[in-house]
């Protein structure tokens, strides 16, 4: 902090004058790991009002918290150093604010202004939006929830997503980012084909405030210090409210680092699990639907969460799915602070991204699984950027992609992964669509799909292609189902094409499968593009579908150039008994012969050296696969 705001912040705090016990400070709390935390702190940790974490120009990790200054001396008894940064946070945010102070949050919504524009929404895109108002907060207050989808008053058992904010009463960004979301699906639907196909088929969900008695109690209540972060029970024996984020059911009140039993702590986490209006209403809203995916949105601190946030152990599929998910998360909006909750922030326990990842019981029945994620927006404090529109717009701009992977990956979400010109029957043998020739396309399409539910079946696909000079001789073909996260191919039913005499070569030609599939028995299309280049089409290279009993000859290089060695990935079709990898030189001699086995899909490698054991030189080579009335080839480069 500089001199300057110093000595700004206390003539600010001389004006207002009030009770340093009443209106905290803020200060951060040095630690070298999370382990360190929870040994020094014990159940302090639990206790304190953690706005967010961060690390010092020096490497030292810290918390920003708000506290006493009794509490930061039980902390500084415990062998942690501290260091006050706001005596006062009714001045911090005085001082951001330029000195206004408002009901109205500047920039960000309240409530009301929240709740006027999604309405507005619906007013003009009736198509698209529906409003649900029938969930209900502690006073009473509607948790508006949005559902956008082509066919909004209808329950069509499409993919689910559920997008939400203001868990937390002092985090308006969270709100203002679900709120520019669902305006940019209903205004670019029908101009966008990404956001059209997603919205027509998907149903998506979308509460910009979940905490509305909290959020109200900021902008009515105490507009000069809007820094509560409860709910708003306040029967007694409890006067301070509930933590709502540490009140969800899995593994609720687990130990008091991650949550505290003291209702004066802003991290109370109630009498019981679910015991709270507001959770009670996501608890049962989430298990009247099928939520593949969730964002819940937070401030401040930029980073992407996700379980566990109880334990230091790894989730389930933490490998396979929730890390990739969350690098795409942060390659989208650059927080590089992204991982599990526990050992990326603190411990909290009694979360929602915890209990909606969780597998526990609701009345006896398992709870429907959904991959969920944290983001926490913003960066110096809650209320950073409210006279600052640039920046709230930008912070939401680099989210917004996650919310289109979300909505993605929620369901089935074909991509394409490589294609392969086959020409051995009807062409040349060079592995390219050349003027004149006809080949077989073999396509390889990815299933993004997060949740085990979303496996692609009964898929079949129409071949649509650009330039007239590319006629499609097959119409129609099946693939066979694709699981989740799974890669497969048409190799046992591929498209044949023929390409017209008087085609230039080097010409691009977009491809377009228009694939058809269930996906948990309802119907999508959906097209996957592809591009070939007429006489100099480059081998796609990506992972190998399982069953290849069927598929068709094949022969590719795993790697080209080739430094040393190459490998092979050869498939043999069934019913074929004699087989044979030759290496041939540009010159046609033969270099080298491989062996290989019959009936089955294979790795096989060379080591770039003759028959008499020398080296090969460097130059074009060809990897061909002779069959009894068939052939593969594919070509190369040696380089040294």
């Amino acid at each position: 902090m500089t001199k300057y705001l110093l000595a700004f912040v206390a003539l600010c705090a001389s004006a207002l004058g009030g009770s340093p016990a009443s209106i905290p400070l803020e200060a951060r709390i040095y630690f070298a790991n999370p382990n360190e935390l929870v040994t020094k702190l014990g159940p302090l940790l639990g206790q304190l009002d953690v706005f967010t974490d961060g690390t010092a120009l020096d490497g030292r990790h810290y918390l920003v918290a708000a506290t006493t200054s009794e509490q930061l001396q039980a902390v500084m008894t415990r062998g942690l150093k501290t260091e006050v940064t706001w005596p006062s946070l009714r001045d911090k945010y005085r001082v951001m604010t330029g000195g206004r102070l408002s009901s109205d949050f500047g920039y960000f919504f309240n409530y009301y202004e929240m709740r006027d524009t999604i309405r507005h929404l619906a007013l003009n895109y009736p198509q698209l939006v529906r409003i649900d108002s029938s969930m209900h907060t502690y006073e009473g207050r509607a948790m508006y929830c949005l559902k956008i989808s082509d066919n909004p008053q209808t329950v069509e058992n499409e993919p689910q997503v559920f997008i939400n904010g203001v868990t937390h009463a002092r985090e308006p960004m969270g709100c203002h980012a679900c709120v520019a979301f669902a305006t940019m699906m209903c205004r670019d639907y029908g101009h966008d084909s990404v956001v059209t196909w997603l919205v027509n088929n998907r149903e998506i969900f979308i509460m910009p405030v979940l905490n509305a008695d909290g959020y109200v109690y900021n902008s009515d209540v105490q507009p000069s210090y809007p820094y509560w972060r409860k709910n708003t029970n306040f029967t007694p024996p409890r006067t301070s409210g509930v933590d709502l984020n540490r009140n969800y059911g899995y593994r609720w009140g687990l130990d008091d680092n991650g949550s505290s039993p003291y209702p004066d702590d802003e991290t109370y986490r109630g009498p019981s699990r679910f015991s709270e209006p507001e959770t009670q209403v996501i608890r049962d809203f989430e298990a009247g639907h099928k939520f593949r995916t969730c964002m819940d949105f937070h401030t401040y601190g930029q980073y992407n969460l996700y379980a566990w946030g109880n334990t230091n152990d790894d989730p389930p599929e933490y490998a396979a799915t929730l890390y990739p998910c969350g690098e795409t998360l942060k390659a989208n909006n650059g927080y590089y602070a992204t991982g599990p909750t526990y050992r990326t922030i603190y411990p909290t326990n009694g979360n929602s991204v915890d209990w909606e990842q969780a597998d526990t019981l609701l009345g006896g029945n398992r709870k429907f699984v959904t991959w969920a994620f944290s983001t926490e927006m913003g960066i110096y404090d809650f209320w950073y950027g409210e006279n600052d529109p640039a920046y709230v717009d930008n912070e939401v701009a680099i989210n917004i992609p996650n919310l289109y992977f979300l909505t993605r990956v929620s369901g089935v979400y074909l991509d394409p992964a490589g294609m392969v010109v086959n020409d051995t029957l009807t062409g040349n043998a060079n592995g390219q669509l050349d003027p004149g020739e006809g080949a077989n396309l073999w396509f390889k399409v990815r299933n993004r799909a997060v949740h085990a539910l979303d496996t692609a079946k009964a898929v079949t696909a129409a071949l649509r292609v650009s330039d007239t000079m590319v006629s499609v001789l097959t119409p129609t073909v099946s693939f066979p189902n694709i699981p989740r996260q799974s890669l497969a191919n048409n190799g046992a039913a591929q498209f044949q094409v023929r390409c017209n005499h008087n085609a230039t070569p080097g010409t691009n030609v977009s491809l377009r499968l228009e694939a058809t599939c269930t996906d948990d028995n309802v119907t999508i299309t959906q097209p996957v593009s592809y591009r070939l280049t007429v006489g100099n089409h480059p081998v796609a290279v990506d992972d190998r579908t399982p069953d290849y009993s069927r598929a068709a000859p094949a022969v590719v290089p795993m790697e080209n150039p080739v430094r040393g060695s190459v490998r092979l990935d050869v498939t043999v079709p069934a019913l074929q008994t004699v087989a044979t990898v030759s290496i041939i030189g540009s010159d046609g001699s033969v270099v080298r012969r491989l062996p290989v086995r019959t009936a089955t899909h294979q790795t096989v490698e060379w080591d770039c050296r003759n028959e008499a054991g020398k080296p090969a030189s460097t130059g074009v080579y060809f990897a061909r696969l002779d069959l009894p009335g068939a052939r593969a080839i594919a070509r190369f480069i040696v380089v040294e």
